[in-house]
């Protein structure tokens, strides 16, 4: 179920989302919504190769550690 939020945005970014969502042949709504699931996809990926990081150093210390006993 969708829900309703209403947002302030600059003049430029309003004329960006009437522009684009004129030349795909959009809705700005849809356009925008497209754009924030984007933008949590990006987020969680970034929050995940974190992760991945440093799950990387643990293994490389263990290694270290392996290698050096």
């Amino acid at each position: 179920m969708a829900i309703r939020k209403n947002i302030s945005i600059s003049e430029e970014t309003a004329k960006w989302y009437e522009d684009k969502a004129k030349e795909i042949g959009t809705t700005q709504s849809a356009l925008m919504s497209i754009a924030l699931n984007d933008y949590i996809k990006q987020d969680n990926a970034l929050k995940t190769m974190s992760n991945i990081m440093i799950e990387m150093k643990r293994l490389q210390d263990v290694k270290d550690e392996l290698s050096g006993a």
